[in-house]
């Protein structure tokens, strides 16, 4: 058999056969690959989250919820700099894709963009680019922009960072209303 050096990732101990092949072939999985076996250990993880529910406790419950950041607010005295917001989900949660809508006044708003430089989930780094990718790629109209994000435990923090391209003037304002849907446990 020879050597796969596709990482880190484990072969053995997610489900997969040392052997690949079809399902049932030396009690292996379809996939056959080490990075396609991993994937398949995470579904499993994720499934994980969803457990019967305990006597004398409330039943949990699967549900597509959304998560939002506090409201990005571009002024004058802004400029350019980065501004940085968290965002903590109570429950456990898998992002999925993420939704901006930007609400502009002024000349000046209308001729400038926000970019997103930065998208971390822990401190896994999602997005991570230079100068930055437009933020309103992921708006309400888009599709095909979905961004499958590591499921996360409560406490997890999202963090993710936003600037102008163009410093806006006078009382301009833009504002950035940015929030994530995706899977969770009530």
């Amino acid at each position: 058999m020879a050597k796969n050096f596709l990482g880190a990732l484990p072969y053995f101990g997610i489900g997969a056969s040392p052997f690949g092949g079809a399902a049932g072939m030396y009690g292996g999985n379809p996939f056959g690959n080490p990075m396609a076996a991993a994937a398949y250990g995470r579904l499993n993880q994720m499934a994980g989250f969803v457990r019967p529910s305990m006597m004398g406790a409330p039943a949990m419950d699967a549900a597509q919820l959304p998560m939002s950041f506090p409201t990005f607010t571009f002024v004058l005295a802004t400029g350019t700099n980065t501004i940085t917001n968290q965002a903590n989900p109570q429950v456990p949660f898998r992002g999925q894709r993420l939704s901006t809508v930007i609400v502009r006044s002024g000349t000046s708003a209308q001729t400038t963009a926000p970019l997103m430089s930065q998208l971390l989930v822990g401190q896994k780094p999602i997005v991570l680019t230079t100068p930055g990718i437009a933020l309103e790629t992921f708006n309400q109209s888009a599709f095909d922009t979905n961004l499958l994000m590591p499921p996360t435990y409560p406490g997890t923090t999202y963090t993710l960072s936003v600037n102008l391209v163009a410093a806006l003037t006078t009382t301009d304002t833009l504002l950035a209303l940015v929030g994530i849907i995706g899977s969770g446990i009530l």
